[in-house]
């Protein structure tokens, strides 16, 4: 009998100390959070008490808070696809050049084209050969035409070991015609390589699906749609359904920039254009450079959880309004 408790004692003790192996090895996740205003502006001087988190119906301890600017590295995938029209194409120019220009000491930037010809580039601070990469004729060394959501999928292998800030900004129409990938794929690949996507959209975005069982707050609802020169006038219900919430689960935003409305027409030729899409870039290079590096204790899960995150009512009553870019899914642990 004797050995018999001992031996059970012995399992109870390895149990137990597995489970405290496991809680101390689930950390506290560093989660970048982006606090924008309508215009895209960061709002700084937040304090962690100032967020709240819940799981569910459980509160989510927001446990200390940084402000980070350091150095990024940002993949660029470009729609050269030959059905955009001419001043779409005009459009993606002008953005990756303001991307570029906005860079900050430090920052690196790789390229990728997508459903057409060009060069890739990897991460470089030679931001000349980032430009002239799509310029160069040939097929890529990826194969023929792969599609957005497959230059993604082999863009993210490019980053590596993660480092804090690492972004993708997606130029394109849409994210159709693609050999492989899908857009659940991409959601874990992100999730997986805690990398942002950002979005630059040259034609009309749903707002209202998800991918694999994120958590999406619409711009619509936050007010966004009508902001400028945030978005634009009019995010519309039809268009890419996975755009949206592939780069919203992930802690970016997508904007409209071109052909958002059929009723309009969009020229690069029209002043008024010209500088909104260069805007909307500096935008989005804004909520890549900056953000709050938010503490939070994960939920003790295998998998990961759909989590909330806003701002405490009494700071938004005297603040002009908030809107909050944050990967949609916390853990596991």
């Amino acid at each position: 009998m004797f050995p018999r408790i001992l031996t059970a004692l012995s399992v109870v003790l390895v149990l137990s100390s597995l489970g405290l192996a496991q809680q101390s090895a689930c950390k506290a996740a560093d989660i970048p959070v982006g606090v924008i205003s309508r215009n895209g502006d960061i709002f700084r001087g937040l304090a962690a008490e100032d967020f709240v988190g819940r799981i569910q119906k459980k509160a989510v301890t927001v446990k200390a808070l940084a402000y980070d600017d350091g150095p990024r590295r940002v993949l660029i995938v470009a729609d050269v696809n030959r059905k955009l029209s001419t001043d779409s194409r005009k459009a993606e120019d002008e953005m990756i050049k303001t991307l570029l220009s906005n860079a900050r000491v430090g920052d690196t930037f790789a390229i990728m084209p997508a459903r057409g010809p060009g060069q890739d580039m990897k991460f470089t601070e030679d931001h000349e050969a980032i430009s002239q990469a799509l310029g160069q004729t040939g097929e890529g060394k990826r194969g023929k035409d792969p599609g957005v959501l497959d230059t993604v999928m082999v863009g993210i292998e490019w980053f590596g070991p993660p480092q804090p800030g690492d972004a993708i900004v997606a130029i394109a129409a849409d994210m159709e015609g693609n050999r492989k990938a899908n857009a659940r794929m991409v959601a874990k690949a992100l999730h997986d390589s805690h990398i942002r996507m950002f979005g630059l959209a040259l034609g009309p975005v749903e707002t209202k699906s998800s991918v694999a069982g994120g958590f999406v707050t619409s711009t619509t609802s936050q007010g966004l749609a009508q902001a400028e020169p945030l978005v634009g006038e009019i995010v519309y219900d039809t268009g890419d359904e996975h755009f949206f919430p592939l780069t919203t689960n992930s802690g970016g935003l997508v904007l409209s920039v071109m052909n958002a409305d059929p009723r309009r027409t969009y020229s690069m030729s029209d002043a008024r254009l010209a500088q909104s899409v260069r805007q909307k870039a500096r935008s989005i290079s804004n909520m890549i450079s900056t953000y709050y590096k938010v503490q939070v204790e994960p939920p003790r899960s295998p998998r990961p959880e759909d989590w909330s995150l806003t701002i405490n009512e009494e700071i938004q009553k005297h603040s002009r309004p908030m809107y909050i870019l944050y990967p949609h899914e916390l853990g596991p642990c």
